[in-house]
């Protein structure tokens, strides 16, 4: 009997809190309604810039028009603006050989200064030292100056090697979940809409399928055994990831004017069953309550916006299925609510949702019970059904929706894009263009007037057509002309001026002239540097939605996924404090000016005698950086540091190569030395011939001719000697004299 009664009680209690937890998703779900009804002309502003964007008259024009019968032609220059802003903007945030942000060390500004205070001491402690070297305490001082300053410089290169190590693991992530593609999505919507949303990094809502081996018992002739065999599992996979919202899906709080103040986020989720059978096999679904939506078919009509675009672009809006309208709800819930969602699910989940639930209670045991405290939770939930639940995933507590808008509206998150900003020059646009077409039908033939009192068609048939006969009338007043032609004049200049005239109107108010289109025009210069200077200030106008990127985008992206990997990433080497560095303005947007300064600053101090030695690299880091600003690959055209050494190790080992010209003067002085040795063998052969003739004729001994040519000889170097030291003496008297008018001025010592 007690049994019975602790089981009836456990039933009970499960029915009170169903019908609590009933309550709880009743009322996001009225919220969620309530949001959506609040949307209501924001979403006819977005069906209209569909319509404009698609060149499409509203139903009720188009049938007036036909029925009047004039023209229903229309000239769209609102998609070709629309598409040249998004591929702009994408082309200058998403460049294929650089990125638009990055991770640095927020310590190092204070560092540095550190830095080179401790620098300055450690150099002032050594001079200190030379000046007096036996003392022990200026000895001490300076060591312990040095190894400050070395600690210092260790912290700022170990901050240093930890931030690329960051921005490398958050770079893997976001080339994984396809950031720069989703983000692509973010900025069409952007320029079409005047809102683009982005969501990340989160976890638990995706999967991927594994296959893994496990071991099943299986019956063979009564004697069981085990056999391994492979089986494919979802597993979860917890790797950060970012996904491209659907503006038409997204419900923010409505009376915020900025994401960070809103009051949590709905995302509705149109699907059918077979979506919603996949999203059962997801990691922390309740498969129990997506069993029951599939068993009673709790489908909801499409909402009216799909019809309205699939008209819009001409596809059949007939053939819609009803759909579940999956919610998920990002945002605060109070304490005790999230309680008795967790003992119910503790009591009635299965077993995966019970574990966690039972984690959940733990987790809240944790906070004081207060009426002021609010816990973000991610809930989702479809026809008053649970079907998942959790703790929001950042401790940060950031948000994981970003919103970019083209126009920001100070009165709404939502913003406004192209073909709003252009709503007025385009309808006047269509306007003169139908005008023009008008005209140009009722003037291309005269207009016919047929006197029926003077005339008639023998054929019976009033149309016009080559080589018919007319009849006259019997008793047809004499004098009347039969026919009359009346010619429409033509205006098709004056609208066509005015058809320019908006256009016009249309590059002014788009802030996206022609030459930001990549045409030129008729006016502009044809130089390369007049060129050049026009692309720079058509920059300037992207410079204001750059940086809203930057602020609205980038950096909060960014810094959650940092917060992310702070929090669950098991590789210690890469954590620490930074923050991010989004550049959009500052590199991307001068990417031309940067190409010449550089080209520029090459030409100019690359070879230059005195300062060229100055340049990094010998200039190669510059030559990098030319190539990376022209959007070249710089691997592709500039060799490697690797393939620098290799080059300069090769060169080393060849033999020096020797002077063309330094060997013709050695050759040179070769055959002049040759040359003096032979005239000098001459000199000396005649000499001793003539010798001999004096001996001959004078009858004087050879070694006494000798003995007079010693002499000669002798008597000519003293003269030589003395010569030499007369010149040294006054050397050294000038040299004195000038190290005296050095020292006491002119006149002092002598004259110079």
């Amino acid at each position: 009997m007690a049994e019975q009664a602790t089981t009836t009680d456990q039933i009970v209690n499960q029915e009170e809190l169903r019908q609590m937890v009933e309550v709880i998703v009743g009322r996001l779900s009225k919220e969620a309604d309530q949001r959506v009804s609040k949307r209501d002309i924001i979403e006819q502003r977005w069906l209209d810039d569909e319509s404009q964007y698609h060149g499409r008259y509203t139903a009720k024009l188009v049938s007036q028009l036909e029925s009047e019968g004039k023209s229903s032609l229309y000239i769209n220059s609102t998609r070709p603006k629309t598409n040249a802003m998004s591929s702009r903007l994408y082309d200058m945030l998403f460049p294929t050989d650089d990125k638009n942000w990055g991770i640095k060390p927020t310590p190092v500004p204070e560092l540095i200064v550190e830095a080179e205070q401790a620098a300055m001491a450690s150099a002032q402690a050594e001079l200190r030292v030379t000046e007096d070297p036996q003392n022990e305490t200026l000895i001490q001082q300076a060591d312990e100056a040095r190894q400050h300053s070395a600690q210092i410089e260790a912290t700022m290169d170990e901050a240093k090697k930890r931030a690329r190590s960051m921005e490398t693991e958050i770079d893997d992530h976001l080339r994984e979940s396809h950031y720069n593609s989703q983000s692509r999505d973010v900025i069409d919507d952007a320029c079409k809409l005047g809102t683009g949303i982005i969501k990340g990094p989160v976890i638990g809502e995706r999967s991927r399928q594994s296959w893994q081996q496990e071991e099943t018992m299986v019956d063979n002739d009564g004697e069981p055994h085990a056999v391994q065999d492979f089986a494919l599992k979802n597993i979860e996979d917890p790797r950060p990831v970012y996904w491209r919202v659907d503006p038409w899906n997204f419900f923010p709080d409505m009376d915020a004017t900025r994401i960070e103040d809103s009051e949590g986020d709905f995302e509705r989720h149109l699907m059918n069953a077979k979506q919603l059978r996949k999203l059962a096999r997801e990691p922390g679904f309740d498969q129990d309550a997506i069993r029951r939506l599939l068993v009673h078919g709790s489908k909801d009509s499409m909402p009216t916006y799909v019809s309205e675009l699939r008209s819009i672009t001409g596809a059949d809006d007939k053939s819609l299925n009803d759909r579940f309208h999956v919610w998920e709800y990002r945002g605060q819930l109070s304490l005790e609510d999230m309680q008795t969602i967790a003992q119910l699910v503790k009591m009635v989940g299965s077993e995966q949702m019970q574990e966690k639930a039972e984690g959940m209670l733990q987790d809240l045991g944790e906070y004081d019970f207060d009426p002021l405290t609010e816990i973000d939770v991610v809930i989702w939930f479809c026809d008053n059904e649970l079907l998942k639940f959790g703790l929001h995933h950042l401790d940060s507590g950031d948000s994981v929706y970003s919103v970019f808008c083209l126009e920001k509206d100070p009165s709404s998150i939502f913003g406004f894009g192209i073909p709003y900003i252009i709503r007025d020059p385009q309808k006047a646009m269509a306007s003169a263009w139908r005008a023009l077409m008008d005209n140009a039908g009722l003037a291309a033939g005269p207009q016919l007037v047929v006197n029926e009192n003077v005339i008639e068609p023998t054929d019976g048939d009033w149309k016009l057509r080559p080589r018919k006969t007319w009849r006259m009338k019997k008793g047809a007043p004499k004098g009347e002309e039969p026919f009359k032609i009346i010619n429409i004049d033509s205006n098709i200049t004056d609208l066509t001026a005015l058809i320019e005239l908006c256009k016009t109107n249309v590059d002014e108010e788009t802030n996206l002239p022609m030459i930001a289109q990549g045409e030129q025009g008729t006016d502009v210069t044809k130089t390369a540097t007049g060129m050049s200077l026009l692309m720079n200030s058509a920059n300037v106008i992207f410079k204001r939605i750059v940086k809203n990127w930057d602020d609205d985008m980038t950096t909060p992206s960014l810094r959650r996924i940092y917060h992310f990997l702070m929090q669950f990433s098991p590789k210690q080497h890469i954590k620490g404090d930074y923050e991010v560095d989004a550049r959009g303005t500052s590199v991307l947007l001068v990417r031309e000016i940067q190409s010449a300064n550089i080209m520029l600053f090459l030409t100019n101090f690359s070879g230059h005698p005195i300062l060229g030695k100055f340049l990094k690299e010998e200039g190669v880091r510059g030559l990098r950086r030319l190539a990376q600003t022209m959007m070249i690959p710089a691997d592709d055209l500039v060799k490697s540091d690797d393939e620098i050494r290799q080059d300069e190790a090769d060169e080393a080992r060849k033999p020096t190569p020797v002077d063309p010209e330094m060997e013709i003067a050695a050759l040179n002085a070769n055959l002049k030395r040759d040359e003096m040795a032979h005239n000098r063998y001459l000199a000396e052969m005649q000499r001793d011939t003539e010798m001999l003739k004096l001996a001959q004729t004078s009858n004087i001994s050879l070694d006494k001719i000798e003995a007079q040519l010693q002499d000669a000889r002798e008597a000519r170097a003293a003269r030589l000697a003395e010569k030499r030291e007369e010149a040294q003496s006054k050397e050294r008297i000038v040299a004195t004299e000038t190290a005296m008018a050095q020292k006491l001025g002119v006149g002092g010592g002598g004259h110079v």
